[in-house]
């Protein structure tokens, strides 16, 4: 289990870099290869850079919601791993007592 919660550690910790990179994008630099100043290209240019780091379905916005969820998923398996571990400990004690 905990191999699984680094893994999930390792994956939140890339999100959160991506969130970050796109953060830091420069506007524009999701649609750059849209150079023509005609009307349609300038919408279309508008609605990628949107639709990456707008607030609204952006890759930036799922992500950070992705981000959130793993934090949950680890939260919680960290949660039972520590329960284990005392469950197993106090059972270690119990067998040591009962020895004596």
């Amino acid at each position: 289990m905990e191999s699984a919660i680094k893994k999930l550690e390792d994956i939140r910790d890339n999100a959160r870099s991506m969130v970050q990179s796109i953060g830091r994008s420069a506007p524009g630099a999701f649609a750059g290869e849209l150079t023509a100043k005609d009307n349609y290209t300038s919408s279309a240019f508008k609605a990628i850079n949107e639709r990456a780091v707008g607030e609204q379905g952006s890759l930036q916005l799922i992500v950070k919601d992705m981000t959130a969820k793993l934090t949950e998923k680890i939260e919680a398996y960290q949660a039972t791993l520590d329960e284990y571990r005392r469950n197993d400990d106090a059972a270690a004690s119990s067998v040591r007592r009962t020895e004596q």
